[in-house]
């Protein structure tokens, strides 16, 4: 296995309290996006898979996956907090900063100059913003009742990456460094390289077929949160808006519910598969995920 950087470049930047990263890369053409996520988040949370398919035809160059952060940040409404060992055991501590202050300091702070040579999201905080967060920034007076309880956005900073890249045909892991008082940089150095190792015993160890298979389970019908009057009075009022001019363009929606007896990552499978689209996400977090083909 190989490792980049060498110690001495790795050293010289640690000394000057620079962000960096340890990489290493493997041949990919006996693995996929999919096999990798299940052997490397098979036994755990907030971990993510990000894939893109281009015209519903060609995959898009680079599929990411991002797993074990070093601390997870999440916010509801104005107020944000942080937990900076997950790992551990850690626990949330409320934010100095009001929301979209406390996540510009967090980007901050987690802003690696990377290589030329790596793929541009090889390090960096990952999540989701949902679109009550648009509140902190434009004054909108309809609050409808929070049904599911979920933060508004949530955002984890991996401490390995792996980098699927199609055209070069080959995987490169990553190991995000960052200095830390109290900790010399070899310690840090062979800590990264321990994780990158950890990732690639995983790869290459043989992938257990999962037991449940969407074919063979059984879903009850799905239930709307509106029903059909209430979806076509919201059609008519759209249609009267646009014919006053007060809009061009209403997104309408409903939630669907269904219970669904397997593990979420079999219902990315199927989503991937059904409508492969340029953004497919799969977040896995501690008692959720969020899924989507866009």
């Amino acid at each position: 296995m190989q490792i980049e950087p060498v110690f001495d470049a790795f050293e010289a930047e640690y000394g000057k309290g620079r962000a960096q990263v340890v990489w290493s890369r493997l041949i990919a053409d006996l693995e996929t996006p999919v096999s990798a996520m299940l052997k490397l988040s098979a036994s755990t949370k907030n971990a993510f898979l990000l894939e893109s398919v281009e015209g519903g035809a060609v995959r898009g160059r680079y599929s990411i996956i991002g797993l074990d952060p070093d601390l997870i940040w999440r916010a509801q409404g104005p107020h944000a907090e942080i937990n900076r060992d997950p790992a551990g055991g850690g626990n949330f501590v409320p934010c100095a900063k009001p929301t979209l202050d406390a996540l510009r300091e967090l980007l901050a702070e987690s802003a690696i100059e990377l290589p030329d040579e790596l793929a541009p999201m090889a390090a960096g905080v990952f999540g989701y913003m949902g679109y009550d967060t648009v509140r902190l920034i434009e004054h909108l007076p309809d609050v409808p009742p929070d049904r599911l309880g979920l933060p508004d956005a949530l955002f984890i900073r991996p401490s390995v990456m792996v980098i699927f890249d199609a055209v070069r045909d080959e995987i490169t892991v990553v190991a995000p460094v960052r200095p830390q008082s109290g900790r010399n940089a070899e310690t840090s150095y062979n800590r990264a390289i321990e994780r990158i190792t950890s990732v690639i015993e995983r790869l290459e160890a043989p992938l257990a077929h999962p037991a449940s298979d969407l074919d063979d389970a059984e879903f009850n019908e799905p239930r709307s949160n509106t029903t059909p009057e209430e979806f076509h009075a919201m059609v008519g009022r759209a249609k009267s808006y646009i014919e006053a001019g007060d809009v061009f363009q209403v997104v309408l929606s409903q939630r669907f519910e269904v219970d669904f007896p397997l593990p979420p990552f079999s219902l990315y499978r199927a989503l991937r598969r059904v409508n492969p689209s340029p953004f497919l996400f799969f977040l896995d977090f501690e008692d959720f995920a969020v899924i989507g083909s866009s």
